[in-house]
């Protein structure tokens, strides 16, 4: 898998608090286990990257259908604790699971969020792609210059089809680890690690600094403009169909998923898989981003499998249904 798998790599454990205010949303959140918070300072000279399509928008999640009005489906009523909503759906999920995983959903209409077993650190395998652009972006918009043709190109290939010699080119271009860390403490990402010696599928992260990633690539308060996310939700609605799993689970039919997954095994963990998946959706007439983290799966289909069966409970259960 080139340079998305390396050499052994001591998998870490972080806590992280369980108690934050979601500035990406906006608004004030009961937030557990997660740490949703996004700078909303804005940056001058920012780029105007080119999407590929007129039918990319503001949103990470688009509709096959006309958008619907604000109306809420009254089967979607946001759960009245939804820590212990979502600690109820996972309880059956953690009982038959394989490895260990963590989840966390947030509300961007709300702000709701909820985590369960969030303190937990694991390998992001490809999902780090999502923060690579992310960073692309930032450092365009802080220079002021659109993305080259090469970088359009490299950046297509990454999150489409999760290419990973174009993750390594653009991983290159921003300046390796210390670029990505540069970026990501603007971003608010708090306890994300970039992997060492170019390993970038060995970075290091939590499901509370993905909710702030996917935060950054969708909300209006985040560090990048509107025209960088419009981008950014080109590309991620156009994910290759035999890679549309884990979060998408968890949309309304209809709708179609923003999305970046991620699938590894690695060879600190007896090469058993880290199997991941962050993105946007569709749900009961709200928004919501979710985060999947795994680790020590005994194969890849295993874990994919997990990871659909967990995001769907676990938006379900922070919606109220």
């Amino acid at each position: 898998m080139g340079r998305n798998s390396g050499p052994a790599w001591t998998r870490h454990r972080v806590l992280v608090m369980l108690a934050a205010v979601v500035a990406g949303a906006g608004l004030a959140a009961v937030v557990v286990g997660v740490d949703g918070d996004v700078a909303a300072s804005t940056v001058s000279g920012d780029a105007q990257p080119q999407a590929r399509s007129a039918a990319a928008t503001n949103t990470l999640t688009s509709t096959t259908t006309p958008k619907p009005t604000t109306s809420v489906d009254a089967t979607s009523v946001p759960a009245a604790d939804p820590t212990q909503a979502l600690a109820t759906a996972m309880g059956p999920l953690s009982a038959n699971k394989t490895g260990d995983f963590s989840v966390a959903v947030l509300n961007q209409d709300t702000g709701v969020t909820a985590g369960f077993n969030a303190a937990e650190t694991y390998d992001t395998a490809s999902i780090v792609k999502a923060d690579i652009l992310a960073v692309l972006l930032y450092q365009a918009q802080q220079q002021g210059t659109p993305l080259t043709d090469d970088e359009d190109a490299a950046a297509t290939k990454m999150i489409e089809a999760s290419d990973n010699d174009a993750a390594t080119t653009l991983w290159d271009d921003v300046g390796s680890a210390a670029g990505m860390a540069t970026a990501n403490t603007a971003f608010g990402l708090r306890n994300t690690v970039p992997g060492a010696d170019d390993y970038w599928g060995l970075t290091t992260t939590t499901v509370a600094d993905q909710l702030t990633l996917m935060n950054v690539l969708t909300s209006s308060k985040s560090l990048l403009r509107a025209s960088a996310r419009a981008y950014a939700a080109n590309l991620m609605h156009q994910i290759e169909p035999d890679q549309v799993w884990g979060v998408s689970a968890a949309a309304d039919a209809g709708t179609t998923p923003a999305l970046k997954n991620g699938w590894l095994p690695v060879d600190s963990d007896n090469d058993l898989w880290a199997i991941n998946s962050i993105g946007q959706v569709s749900h009961g007439g709200h928004t919501y981003v979710v985060a999947f983290l795994s680790s020590s799966q005994p194969d890849e289909q295993t874990g994919i499998d997990q990871a659909s069966a967990v995001c769907k409970a676990a938006v379900a259960a922070v919606a109220g249904r």
